[in-house]
């Protein structure tokens, strides 16, 4: 049977990346692989017709995932008993991919995705739902109640949805309420707001970027208990991968990116720590994908 879409716009976005890892599951070298995403996708009651262009936004989420994957893995190698809260899940299957068989894991999301994505994942005794906005702060009492070990936080694709005083609240509640914390997220500039309407895939949508930051130094300023570990350019996610790209992007993303340091930075994932001391070194961890 089939399944139908009712998201509200800033909701539908979270067929994009459903969509590119879907695209992937049906390639040999795929970029990552997300099997459970191609499924989702064959159920559901839905026009992707419009994102079959998207060719640079299909390499980039995928890109973007992985990198992602890789540095929760790390993280799960590193604490034999650990929890982790993905803050606007969607439909991602990422506890499936990196499961460790020990980690605590809390999908989290607004309602409308959360009552979606119960028709395709379950909660079981480590993987649990939570419909909830990241701007409330009673879901904060939930993960406190359940957490065990230590906390990474992960957030993909949902920061240049929020207005900046609200990254800043959401960061500094993280900060004051799971001090130590780990956290990844990811951050545009002012430049890919700017030219968003151009975008790809999110020109077919509703939900336009509120959100950017100039630069890192700015990222830090967001929370003064932010503490960045690592900041990879997705520019440099995306050039690993340049044959995958249309020609034009190739030259102006890729090639232009290598000269000019504002494309290169326009978009970046970051791994940091949020609360009242800065990390030791004890508390670092080698990662992959840098």
């Amino acid at each position: 049977m089939r399944v139908a879409v009712q998201l509200a716009p800033i909701e539908e976005t979270l067929l994009v990346p459903l969509w590119a890892r879907a695209v992937e599951a049906g390639r040999h070298d795929a970029i990552v692989r997300d099997p459970r995403a191609a499924a989702i996708r064959g159920r559901l009651d839905y026009d992707f017709t419009p994102l079959e262009g998207a060719r640079a936004s299909q390499v980039g989420c995928c890109v973007r995932a992985r990198l992602i994957d890789d540095w929760v893995r790390t993280f799960l190698a590193a604490h034999r008993s650990c929890t982790v809260v993905e803050l606007g899940c969607g439909l991602n299957g990422r506890f499936e991919r990196v499961d460790d068989g020990r980690v605590r894991w809390i999908d989290l999301d607004l309602p409308g995705a959360i009552a979606l994505r119960r028709r395709f994942f379950d909660d079981t005794a480590r993987c649990t739902m939570l419909p909830a906005s990241v701007l409330d702060s009673a879901w904060m009492d939930q993960v406190a109640a359940t957490q065990t070990g230590p906390l990474l936080f992960v957030t993909e694709g949902l920061l240049p949805y929020l207005q900046g005083d609200q990254v800043q609240a959401l960061f500094g509640r993280l900060a004051d309420r799971f001090p130590g914390a780990g956290l990844i997220f990811d951050t545009m500039t002012p430049l890919v707001l700017r030219y968003q309407r151009h975008h790809d895939a999110m020109r077919h949508f509703d939900a336009p970027f509120t959100f950017g930051v100039a630069n890192d130094a700015a990222v830090a300023a967001l929370e003064p208990r932010l503490v960045l570990e690592q900041t990879t350019r997705f520019h440099d996610l995306l050039a690993a991968h340049a044959t995958r790209l249309p020609p034009l992007l190739r030259w102006i993303g890729v090639g232009l990116g290598r000269r000019l340091p504002s494309i290169r930075r326009a978009y970046s994932i970051h791994r940091a720590r949020v609360g009242s001391r800065p990390p030791t070194e004890g508390d670092r961890y080698a990662l992959e994908g840098s």
